[in-house]
């Protein structure tokens, strides 16, 4: 189907070298980046209506789902590049997102009452040991073994929760996905967990770099643009010593039209180094995410391709 080469029996650890090819992609990036900044703008928009909370509620629905429709879009696309199939579009990837969605939410509400439903039973063999008689000794050996139990469910839901997307980004269905991520879990926990865990370790030290590379870079950016913020504080404070001195003329010549000039222009100043700010923080939240995702992506497949090759 496509020309991913397979794997020989376990999980390769090259695929972390083939997942830092993913900050040269400027495709999934640009996807997650449109889909952010319409989340955004969405929150900021909703967050400045009348109507305090209600606003704010609809704002954040809008922010989570633009995230999801990045993350999905996004993870589309790197599934192609994974699999060594030509990139979609920009355009086909965002509604791929947004058809995807459905899916990921109804798989997550799954994958979480299924936790639900093992806590459940668990409380349920816990009030059993409030039986007289037999209670107490049945809590002994029980407790140690809801403890194990508890253990290996944790990192079973880790491994299932992250290639949910993976799952997804493939094209299968809520059930085949669910099938698939908990055979995997089953079946290869501990090098998935181990791939899972080398992977968030390679993607956070790319983040620690690449804060470092902006923040030197706007680090830089501010030292040249010093004569410029020197040059809008001192008039800005020249305004006010003159609009305070002013006791007497006419108030509108000596109030508001000197004071607009430098609202404005102060409001623009700080609207640059926002905008500033604001690019390096996404770019050290996405870039990182993208090397994560299509290191994800590349254990899926190899990982199908063990458990269930013929549904790759």
């Amino acid at each position: 189907m496509f020309t991913h080469t397979p794997s020989q029996g376990d999980l390769s650890f090259a695929l972390l070298l083939r997942a830092l090819r993913g900050i040269t992609l400027w495709q999934p990036i640009l996807v997650y980046v449109i889909a952010v900044f319409l989340g955004i703008s969405g929150l900021e928009l909703f967050a400045q209506w009348p109507g305090g909370w209600a606003g704010a509620t609809i704002g954040v629905i809008i922010l989570l789902i633009s995230f999801g429709v990045g993350y999905l879009g996004a993870g589309g696309v790197l599934l192609h590049e994974a699999r060594g199939d030509p990139l979609p579009g920009i355009v086909k990837s965002l509604r791929f997102g947004i058809r995807v969605l459905p899916r990921l939410l109804g798989l997550l509400i799954i994958e979480s009452l299924l936790l639900l439903g093992i806590f459940v039973v668990e409380v349920l063999g816990f009030l059993a040991c409030k039986i007289p008689g037999i209670g107490a000794m049945l809590f002994v050996p029980l407790f140690p073994a809801i403890m194990l139990v508890n253990a290996i469910v944790f990192v079973l839901a880790i491994i299932v929760f992250n290639l949910s997307g993976p799952a997804l980004w493939h094209g299968e269905s809520v059930g085949n996905s669910l099938r698939h991520t908990i055979a995997i879990a089953r079946n290869k926990p501990g090098s998935i967990l181990l791939m899972m865990l080398l992977l968030a370790a390679l993607a956070t030290g790319m983040g620690i770099i690449i804060a470092v590379i902006l923040y030197t870079g706007y680090s830089m950016a501010l030292t040249a643009a010093t004569p410029v913020l020197a040059a809008e504080i001192i008039r800005s404070a020249d305004m006010f010593w003159q609009m305070l001195g002013a006791l007497s003329g006419d108030r509108l010549i000596s109030g508001e039209i000197l004071a607009q000039p430098v609202a404005t222009s102060t409001s623009l100043y700080s609207a640059g180094l926002s905008m500033g700010v604001g690019l390096a923080a996404a770019l050290v939240f996405i870039l990182p995410n993208v090397v994560f995702l299509l290191g994800m992506a590349h254990i899926y497949i190899e990982a199908l391709e063990l458990i269930a090759p013929e549904d790759v």
